[in-house]
């Protein structure tokens, strides 16, 4: 039985792989989309810009849309969830 890879508490993508971690470092809890190359985790703004992109490109999903379920999806995360 294999281990649960983890997934990234900013965006939710399962981190399976070194290199999908933040910095390749697999004790980081971001991934390497929502990171800085030295494994900061980047502002909710660009976080926020880049699921609604993914949304759009990825679902099909108008802008409108894609931002109305980031939002609710990202406040959900733990990098997220306590964001006022």
């Amino acid at each position: 039985m294999s281990e649960k890879c983890p997934s990234c508490g900013s965006c939710g993508m399962p981190m399976e792989k070194p290199e999908q971690f933040g910095a390749n470092d697999t004790s980081n809890a971001y991934c390497v989309h929502c990171t800085n190359d030295k494994g900061e985790l980047f502002d909710y703004d660009t976080i926020l810009k880049g699921n609604i992109q993914f949304y759009m490109e990825d679902q099909g999903l108008d802008e409108a849309a894609a931002k109305e379920y980031s939002i609710k999806y990202l406040s959900t995360l733990p990098a997220w969830k306590n964001r006022t």
